[in-house]
């Protein structure tokens, strides 16, 4: 499908090759008529208009008895008529035709005097006459729209015709030729920021686009290798981390009763909190690609997410039925719902408006807000807006970041904003259905 959005490449690149070409045509067609088909028309319209005088000065200087053979004989062999003042129609009109009005200038150039040319219709065809001086009255000179085998008018359309279908498709097989490896190397750029790993670009086409395409190829090649290396130094420091605090934990349970049971406790939940911070550094740095998309019940889903969390007013609907990864919407949500409790002693509003389409999520906090220029820099990893790196008032600076990953790999939009009042808006854009509307759930196993 072409795109044809006034700020897309290929519209502008269409439109500059269709002026270009429309120019040069229209400058090649200008050229021709006026160095051609003018000259041309001009020595056409002389030698009429010389020969239509001479014929009406020839036929009154003829003696009666030869003027009707003179007539037939001019009619015959030249295509041309030859009336008295009385003889011609009285419905003779003025009728545009380009050469007719030269063969008037003509005429009145020859005969220094204005000329009445006028048409009608003579046996079914065009017939244009002039009104000659000859000696002491007048003479009609006719001849037929035939006799002039020219058609200008004709040929401008047919010309010009052919110049904009040429024009519009050489303009748009060289902007396609330009903007589809562009078109393909964009979409392929998107797969890449949303975790996934797209074929090979074809090395092909302009040398500069090939180079473009083999750089980018190159490009994936590397992000892959980093991602999967990314994951495996994570999963080794993981492994690594875990052993020693399993050991920690084990001295833990092995010591005396009398020890200090405070101290013991705050042993216990900084190990628990270091677990939990190991994990998500590994969840984060795992491929969280896209999953399947199922039918599921929206509204089923974020209640079972309300169920299990305190101080959230969830109220379920009418059946919400839209196709999404359940489990990347559970992490993705959940996440927010933590977030904004963790930030907010107030009740967290959580909503769903399934009457748009794709339905949205809202979660909606009273805490003290995120300031705007912030509001994105929150979704990169370890970034927290509390800066003690107190993790009971600060988290560790993960959650979002998952979410937001989660969420460019499955086509969902995350979006903050203010509250009026106080606070922050969470918006939860799914991705357009693709025909989910009146499926029913699939039912889960187990």
């Amino acid at each position: 499908m072409l795109a044809l959005h006034p700020s897309s490449l290929f519209t502008r690149v269409l439109v500059t090759l269709v002026i270009t070409f429309g120019l040069f045509a229209l400058l090649t067609f200008g050229s021709v008529v006026y160095f051609a088909l003018v000259p041309v028309a001009e020595r056409s319209t002389r030698d009429l208009a010389a020969f239509m005088v001479l014929s009406a000065r020839t036929v009154v200087q003829l003696p009666e008895e030869l003027r009707p053979e003179y007539r037939s004989r001019l009619e015959s062999d030249y295509g041309l008529r030859l009336r008295e003042e009385g003889q011609v129609s009285d419905a003779l009109e003025h009728y545009f035709f380009p050469y007719a009005r030269r063969l008037q200038e003509a005429l009145e150039r020859r005969l220094g005097a204005p000329v009445e040319l006028r048409s009608d219709r003579f046996e079914g065809e065009r017939w244009f006459w002039a009104r000659v001086p000859a000696g002491n009255r007048a003479i009609w000179v006719g001849f037929p729209r035939g006799r002039v085998q020219s058609r200008p008018l004709e040929a401008a359309l047919v010309v010009l015709a052919a110049a904009i279908v040429l024009v519009l498709v050489t303009a748009t097989i060289l902007a396609r030729r330009v903007t589809g490896p562009l078109e393909r190397l964009a979409g392929a750029a998107e797969q890449v920021a949303r975790g996934g790993s797209p074929s090979p670009l074809p090395e092909t086409g302009p040398r500069e686009l090939a180079n473009l395409a083999r750089q980018f190829n190159e490009m994936s090649r590397q992000v892959q290798e980093l991602l999967a290396n990314r994951t495996l130094l994570l999963a080794g420091i993981s492994h690594d981390l875990r052993t020693p605090l399993t050991r920690l934990r084990l001295a833990l349970e092995l010591l005396p009763e009398e020890a200090d049971a405070e101290l013991v406790d705050r042993m216990e939940r900084d190990l628990g909190e270091m677990n939990a911070l190991i994990r998500q550094a590994v969840e984060l740095g795992q491929t969280l690609g896209a999953g399947e998309r199922h039918a599921v019940d929206l509204g089923k889903v974020l209640a079972d997410l309300a169920a299990g969390r305190p101080r959230i007013d969830f109220r379920s609907g009418e059946p919400c039925l839209h196709r999404v990864n359940e489990l990347a919407l559970r992490r993705i949500v959940g996440n927010l719902l933590e977030n904004a409790l963790r930030y907010s002693t107030a009740r967290v509003e959580l909503n769903l408006d399934c009457r748009h389409r794709p339905p949205v999520i809202f979660v909606i906090d009273r805490g003290p807000g995120i300031p705007e220029a912030e509001r994105e820099a929150v979704f990169r990893p370890f970034y927290r807006l509390e800066q003690s790196r107190n993790r009971r008032t600060g988290g560790s600076g993960l959650g979002l970041a998952v979410a937001r990953q989660l969420a460019i790999a499955n086509g969902i939009e995350i979006h903050l904003g203010p509250r009026r009042g106080g606070g922050t808006v969470a918006t939860v854009t799914l991705p357009p259905a693709v025909g989910a509307e009146g499926v029913k759930p699939e039912p889960k196993s187990g």
